[in-house]
């Protein structure tokens, strides 16, 4: 197959995740329009639609002198991952060190980069869009990508088309949108522990006991009592109470001469509160389970839970989900990916994902995961993650309004609502039908989005 010389190519194309990062790229393809570029960007995406390969390979093959990458949380994503495959063979074949060119525009390390971009110059666009534009226009200016004289009128009204598409799902009913940010309710004292006993005992202890610590100035923080620790642990060393403290105490600085500055009791804080929620995972019987990307989550496996998960919220909100079922020759399981934080105020942002096994029980490894959880998750939409979201945190505290995190007695407790937001108006998107599930869990995907989704293999290629 023959390659353009680099003297006909005029275009740039724009490679992102579809749907997530979809208005940067209406943003940035517009702004490079507007500037006398031309702009190629799969405006079929940037409507929510699918991306068409076949167009998408023919511009990177013949008609591209650079390509964009939007780089973000979801640069993962399969689609992307062709284009950049693609891209990295293009940058050979035209020996153009620098074809690709990466835009960062949410906090992602640098070093969390995919590899065919990891050497890359990258632009920054987080937290502000229209800082990337000056050293972008640089750039594109040094690399002598060529302009027209006039902005390309067909190209911004496609652009303008797309995103009115997206307004014209605005309805003037109010909704009630729930975030992922469930608070810490009933929040308990920090002990200050004091050991009597040897170093070497103490930390003998710390590495077997279950009681949830941090080491300490030759002792233990914890939000448990002396009492409460020889319940827990009768092999535990003698402990002196040397201070007890209000939690919101130490978390705003109070106490800081205790831990040497703030920012060590609240990281100490956090580090407790992520040890309290395992254990209290691990009690109530859900699986660890971990990610290529270094995560851990908890997930419920079979056997656990009878049945659907019921429930009806205080606004009417009817929820009625499986948190496991069958897909394909495997089992499909809900997953809770819990990170304690201290802003906005004490919280756990729990994120819902994906384990898969064979057993209901046993994970596959992180590595063999990223495929068949595109797969089977793909036509998941924000409604049904929420849905599913809500319906594990309900099931986990009964019923209750909060969850019990407490490892004994202590005041630990995390709502089983996420805080939520009142909005005037709501988002009218359409039923989607890619994807069937019965009432025992089983997914079945529609025939034409298997056949799309088989089409979305990295192509082989020669080397340059």
């Amino acid at each position: 197959m023959t390659t353009a010389p680099t003297s006909m190519r005029d275009t740039i194309l724009i490679t992102h995740a579809n749907p997530e990062d979809n208005r940067f790229a209406r943003w940035l393809a517009g702004r490079l329009t507007t500037a006398g570029y031309k702009v190629w960007v799969d405006v079929r995406a940037l409507r929510g639609g699918d991306d068409f390969w076949d167009k998408i390979e023919h511009v990177l093959r013949h008609e591209a002198i650079k390509q964009i990458v939007v780089v973000s949380e979801h640069i993962g994503k399969q689609g992307v991952k062709k284009e950049l495959a693609l891209g990295d063979v293009m940058r050979r074949k035209l020996s153009d060190a620098e074809f690709m060119i990466p835009i960062r525009i949410a906090d992602v390390d640098f070093g969390d980069f995919p590899a065919e971009i990891l050497r890359q110059n990258a632009h920054n666009a987080f937290p502000n869009w229209a800082a990337c534009l000056q050293p972008l226009f640089e750039t594109l200016d040094t690399s002598r990508v060529p302009k027209v004289e006039h902005p390309d009128a067909e190209q911004l009204a496609m652009i303008v088309a797309a995103q009115e598409d997206g307004r014209k799902l605005v309805t003037p009913n109010p909704e009630t949108l729930y975030s992922n940010w469930f608070e810490l309710r009933a929040r308990p004292d920090v002990w200050i522990l004091e050991a009597k006993g040897t170093t070497a005992q103490l930390e003998a202890w710390s590495q077997f006991t279950k009681v949830p610590h941090v080491l300490h100035e030759g002792g233990a923080i914890t939000f448990c009592g002396p009492d409460a620790i020889e319940h827990l642990d009768n092999s535990a060393p003698p402990l002196k109470a040397r201070a007890s403290l209000p939690f919101n105490g130490v978390i705003d600085g109070t106490y800081s001469r205790h831990f040497g500055e703030r920012s060590n009791a609240r990281r100490i804080a956090v580090n407790l509160m992520r040890q309290h929620w395992d254990l209290a995972m691990h009690r109530l019987g859900l699986l660890p389970v971990d990610f290529a990307s270094g995560a851990r989550g908890r997930f419920f496996p079979d056997g656990l839970i009878d049945g659907r998960v019921k429930l009806t919220l205080s606004d009417g909100h009817r929820i009625d989900r499986v948190l496991s079922g069958k897909f394909k020759d495997r089992r499909w399981h809900l997953c809770l990916v819990a990170q304690p934080k201290l802003w906005p105020d004490a919280l756990f942002r729990v994120h819902a994902n994906v384990a898969v096994t064979t057993d209901g029980r046993t994970p596959l490894p992180g590595e063999q995961l990223q495929r068949i959880r595109l797969r089977l998750t793909r036509s998941w939409f924000n409604d049904k993650w929420r849905d599913m979201l809500l319906a594990a945190m309900g099931w986990l505290a009964e019923g209750e309004a909060a969850l019990d995190i407490a490892a004994s007695g202590e005041r630990l407790t995390v709502a089983s609502l996420p805080m939520s937001f009142d909005f005037p108006v709501s988002f009218a998107a359409e039923e989607d039908r890619r994807a069937e599930e019965d009432e025992g869990g089983q997914i079945t995907l529609s025939e034409d989005f298997e056949t799309a989704f088989d089409r979305d293999e990295i192509p082989e290629e020669a080397d340059a």
